[in-house]
């Protein structure tokens, strides 16, 4: 009575546990991650807790984008409440952005009249200038910077800004590629977000610029 099977399932999540991997059984199951077992355990941790508070207090005044399991789900809910504010159709409207802070400064900003400001997400293959407002080189042996927070602001599609920005695809790990959902929507990949830039959008896609919401580390 109550004996539990070893399985080959069960045995290769243990040998994957002793070597510090997150078991693929788990990840079948949860949210992607590249990470160690314990930088995955942390970020389980902080998921949680972002969502307790959540849950506890009020809503945020700014997001987290990497703790959200389904993102693609959030950000149309983010176009949907302005839908239904608006009384216009869904599929009339898009996803404007705009650079609202050069510093990470969570403690003196409000939330916005529409959409949502979101924080979290990494840069890849180039930096955040904060001095011209723009994308910028990376500095020197630095692969990945933190990107500052940015207003995804829904707007009829035909107000979405197209000049002086580079269409950065926004991704959940640094993989890169994933798979489709039953959902119609990349497991991946989120969404391309507009940031500022100077110069041709040619001159990104050479250096494989991206955001990310979560490292590997």
């Amino acid at each position: 009575q109550g004996e539990v099977l070893l399985t080959p399932e069960l045995e290769a999540s243990l040998n994957e546990i002793l070597l510090g991997k997150v078991p693929t059984m788990w990840l079948k199951k949860c949210f992607p991650s590249l990470k160690p077992l314990g930088g995955f355990t942390k970020d389980l941790k902080e998921r949680l807790q972002f969502f307790q508070t959540w849950v506890d207090t009020q809503i945020p005044e700014y997001f987290w984008i990497n703790k959200f399991y389904f993102t693609h789900g959030f950000l149309t809910g983010a176009l949907q409440n302005y839908a239904r504010k608006m009384q216009i159709p869904i599929d009339t409207m898009g996803m404007d952005f705009e650079v609202v802070h050069d510093v990470i400064d969570l403690e003196k900003l409000p939330a916005p009249p529409e959409g949502v400001h979101i924080y979290g997400m990494w840069m890849e293959g180039c930096k955040w200038d904060a001095v011209n407002r723009v994308l910028g080189e990376s500095d020197p042996k630095v692969l990945y910077s933190r990107m500052v927070m940015m207003w995804f602001k829904p707007v009829l599609l035909n107000a979405v800004n197209t000049k002086d920005i580079y269409e950065c695809p926004l991704y959940k790990t640094t993989e890169r590629k994933g798979v489709l959902a039953t959902t119609g929507h990349s497991s991946n990949f989120c969404l391309l977000v507009h940031v500022p830039s100077n110069l041709p959008q040619s001159h990104w896609i050479k250096r494989g610029v991206a955001l990310v919401c979560s490292l590997n580390d």
